[in-house]
């Protein structure tokens, strides 16, 4: 594969995938300095001042809680790329095998939070119980990353269509219809099940920990999920197709979607001015902990996101035809 393989349309798929790499990069550096050491493994590192850097790489308890929000970001992702790119496209390699793993580590962190603090108690983080090992009240989860994921859902199509070179939001058919459904029918469901708490809204706490939700997922996992899926689906455009028209979902749509991506900030912003921070998170690691190590607590969620993604997307896409079919069906009298 050489440079130009990467370039498709307008998709910056390098830019895509440098810049999460570039932030964990940066992440680490920043806990570097802060620790002063290039060896950060076994160094608390962890805004709680309980876990090395690899206990919150494999903070398998923190992992579980994030499975809901992870399936949800999945199938946005492969929404937006779909939706974005509606031209046929192959089906990513092994896209079955990306469920299997996805299972399998679902599987494999369940086992090892239930040996750290039993079965039951790995269900409870399951079930949205906890944000903190020593805080456990039904749907709290949930809501202390509310606001986050519904940025996520309306940001992934944005964001596709946008470095797609679409010109605007791109209105969903087909296979990327059915994902959103998916996708939105899965917050809802979480919604209805865990219910909806004020301090959503209202708790700094519960407002500084989805903004840095936002900046985690918006920053890295969001460009991380769709270069990689679009370069699972192909970069370049199959010979003998052409593109469907560009179709724009109803204005009233268009402007929900962008006052969701760029409200739900804005609110955060605004609503966590006169906070205390050092009330909204554990601070016994420093800032370095609470922004630079909460990157590397979501790189197994990030590795989910993205398994699911290739997952659902290959379920639902059409195989392009190869290379030079249709001319040679043209050719044929």
């Amino acid at each position: 594969m050489t440079l130009a393989d990467f370039r498709w349309a307008r998709w910056p798929v390098p830019l895509l995938l440098g810049l999460p790499f570039g932030l964990l990069v940066g992440a680490y550096v920043w806990l570097a300095l802060e620790h002063h050491t290039l060896s950060l493994w076994q160094v608390i590192v962890h805004e709680s001042g309980r876990y090395t850097l690899g206990q919150t790489v494999f903070f398998f308890r923190h992992f579980l809680r994030e499975i809901p929000l992870d399936v949800a970001m999945g199938v946005f992702g492969a929404a937006a790329v779909a939706t974005a790119d509606p031209a046929p496209r192959r089906r990513p390699a092994r896209a079955g095998a990306a469920a299997l793993f996805a299972g399998g580590l679902v599987v494999i962190a369940f086992a090892c939070a239930a040996g750290e603090e039993g079965w039951r108690e790995a269900f409870r983080d399951m079930l949205q119980f906890r944000t903190r090992d020593d805080d456990a009240v039904y749907g709290a989860h949930w809501n202390f990353h509310l606001l986050s994921t519904l940025w996520f859902g309306a940001a992934a199509p944005a964001a596709a269509a946008l470095w797609a070179g679409r010109g605007g939001l791109v209105r969903s058919s087909g296979p990327a219809r059915t994902l959103l459904a998916v996708a939105w029918g899965w917050v809802a469901l979480l919604t209805v099940t865990f219910g909806v708490q004020a301090e959503a809204f209202t708790s700094a706490r519960y407002i500084g920990h989805q903004a840095r939700e936002i900046l985690t997922h918006g920053l890295i996992t969001l460009p991380l999920t769709i270069g990689l899926l679009r370069l699972a689906t192909g970069l370049r455009s199959q010979s003998g197709t052409t593109a469907a028209p560009v179709e724009r979902p109803g204005p009233v749509l268009q402007v929900l979607v962008w006052l969701a991506v760029a409200g739900i900030p804005i609110f955060l912003l605004v609503a966590f001015r006169g906070a205390d921070f050092a009330a909204t998170a554990q601070m016994q690691s420093g800032l370095a902990g609470v922004v630079a190590a909460h990157v590397f607590e979501h790189v197994l969620d990030m590795a989910l996101v993205v398994l699911v993604g290739l997952a659902a997307i290959g379920a639902v896409s059409v195989p392009a035809p190869p290379a030079g079919a249709g001319a040679a069906a043209g050719s044929t009298t």
